[in-house]
């Protein structure tokens, strides 16, 4: 809060000092502890969700929407926080990737369905519903597909195994918490709820200073997350396989095909155009959805700056098996971390053998599953604010260090694939989401990437004929 000129009170707020500075993730739990409702989530021109004031005005000395926003720079950060809900519980154990931990376990859920129509193993689902089952819980917050054609996907308050089994599935679309918060904040019960470590974080926090969350949230459950995406990624994926971005009407993600490793993933997609009521299709991972992905195509700007990894704030860390021999199985296995006893107790019971196929998995190797992750949100992470800091522009402070030594090509592929993230937006719009003239309008980007990848392909084989001719 301070004084202009005029000597009128100006409220700082998330819309100032975190929206304005292009770093909201949108997850919505500002927008549900507001005491005034001066703040709601919805969709910028951009496909992303923000926050936005509605105009009822905030209080002079509220500022609850920056101490709960996990990309403003609180006091408090993943340590802090980590260190307060997991610290004391005895033989706890800690790495710098993962934060603190229990045990580690691999494996699938064996319960019919579970694992079919998961995203990887069937794991989360098989935990909310036995929360449930076992009376840990009343209700369960998680992604649901939404009928409205605007918002594809949404949080539900699921009340029923059977509710849990129809959210399953990963969802890589802008999604937000403020109505499922507001429900638990006037809806007596005990609640889990799962969501990217954004969203944990947030939702921490908020727990911190309200006892209604503290005392009604009982597990918070975590996903490994390597960004989020704008409305905007689908949109070009249903482009690239024929479809119409325009008239989009529903995504499916996740569809496993048995002659397709699991890493082989695909998304459906249905339209509603005028010239075919119902038109759909299939485009898997390397049909093109993996460059766009990896080259962080619609990349909200905040997830450049995110240096959580494993969920450090969850109960829970849920992950794909990206492994040998996990990763080659069309049906997929996941990763848990624990970090919660009542977790723990669920999935070493004996009655969990009917349920499970379920090994322990040493923390090394769960390090090793999530490499990529590891290195862009450490490594990569250094380089983001570092030009941030060059180029003065706002970044929050991260847990890394901005002086991380990095070859020439890497900080050169960094650098692309921010910009990458920063412009595609407004080119997919300018373009009017037609595919050729979007691809042609970001021609010089993506090809200093594929520069940058002949080169290094091209040292490499010069190094690898080396021996051979020092061997004469």
């Amino acid at each position: 809060m301070f004084e202009n000129s005029d000597k009128k009170v100006i409220v700082k707020n998330v819309c100032s000092e975190v929206v304005a500075n292009n770093l909201c993730i949108g997850c919505g739990v500002c927008a549900a502890v507001c005491p005034k409702r001066n703040l709601e989530i919805r969709f910028n021109e951009y496909g992303e969700n923000n926050a936005f004031e509605t105009g009822a005005g905030c209080g002079e000395k509220c500022n609850l929407c920056l101490k709960v926003c996990p990309f403003y720079d609180n006091e408090e950060n993943e340590d802090t926080l980590g260190k307060k809900l997991f610290a004391d519980i005895p033989d706890i154990k800690h790495t710098p990737e993962t934060g603190y931990y229990w045990e580690s376990f691999v494996g699938y859920s064996k319960i019919n369905g579970h694992r079919e129509n998961g995203a990887s193993g069937g794991l989360a689902t098989w935990t909310m519903e036995t929360l449930l089952n076992e009376n840990l819980v009343d209700h369960v917050a998680c992604v649901s597909p939404n009928d409205d054609q605007e918002k594809l996907f949404k949080f539900k308050i699921c009340n029923t195994p059977e509710e849990v089994r129809k959210c399953s599935r990963s969802c890589y679309y802008p999604v937000e918490t403020s109505e499922v918060i507001k429900h638990i904040l006037q809806h007596e019960g005990r609640y889990a709820i799962i969501g990217l470590p954004c969203v944990c974080k947030a939702i921490r926090l908020a727990m911190q200073l309200n006892p209604k969350l503290q005392r009604r949230v009982r597990f918070v459950l975590g996903l490994v997350c390597g960004q989020t995406k704008s409305k905007f990624f689908v949109e070009y994926v249903c482009a690239l396989g024929g479809g119409d971005p325009h008239c989009l009407k529903q995504v499916t993600f996740r569809i496993k095909d048995p002659n397709r490793p699991a890493s082989e993933f695909g998304m459906k997609w249905v339209c509603n155009d005028e010239m075919n009521p119902r038109r759909e299709g299939v485009v898997f991972w390397t049909d093109g959805m993996n460059r766009i992905w990896f080259d962080r195509y619609f990349t909200l700007n905040a997830c450049n700056f995110c240096d959580d990894i494993f969920a450090e704030l969850s109960d829970a860390c849920f992950m794909d098996a990206w492994l040998s021999p996990y990763r080659n199985d069309n049906r997929g296995h996941t990763i848990i971390l624990i970090r919660n006893r009542d977790l723990l107790n669920l999935i070493e019971n004996p009655d969990s053998e009917k349920a499970l196929q379920i090994s322990h998995l040493p923390i090394e190797q769960v390090i090793r599953s999530q490499i990529g992750v590891i290195f862009e949100k450490r490594k990569a992470i250094s380089e983001r604010l570092a030009h941030c800091d060059r180029a003065g522009l706002a970044a929050p402070a991260k847990r890394v260090n901005k002086n991380t030594k990095l070859r020439c090509d890497s900080r050169l592929e960094i650098r692309t694939r921010l910009i990458i993230s920063q412009r595609s937006p407004d080119i997919w719009l300018k373009c009017g989401k037609r595919l050729r003239e979007f691809h042609r309008t970001m021609f010089l980007p993506r090809g200093t990437l594929v520069f940058i990848k002949w080169c290094r392909g091209f040292i490499k084989k010069i190094n690898s004929w080396v021996p051979i001719f020092t061997s004469r």
